[in-house]
């Protein structure tokens, strides 16, 4: 890619499947806060938007926080169609 500095630049998305049907990407530098909810559902606050997402309140902490925090995915091509997507780890207290 470019120098570290470039890098820097770009901002950084995390995108959820949101409560209601549809997707969010979703900045983490600009999350204020992040409160669980009913259901299998979490609210992230930022910027003055509430946005409903779905994944617990630590699925969703996990992936809004520091990349080296989250589970490392395995190349789409080795993994069966019945896992691609998102890997989930629950953080132990």
């Amino acid at each position: 890619m470019g120098s570290a500095a470039e890098e820097a630049l770009l901002a950084r998305l995390v995108v959820f499947k949101k409560g209601g049907g549809g997707k969010v990407a979703i900045n983490p530098e600009l999350v204020t806060y992040v409160r669980s909810a009913a259901g299998a559902f979490t609210d992230v606050f930022f910027d003055g938007h509430q946005v409903a997402v779905e994944g617990t309140f630590e699925e969703t902490v996990t992936l809004l926080s520091l990349p080296d925090r989250r589970v490392p995915q395995p190349p789409v091509a080795a993994a069966p169609d019945a896992q691609r997507g998102l890997t989930f780890k629950r953080l132990e207290g």
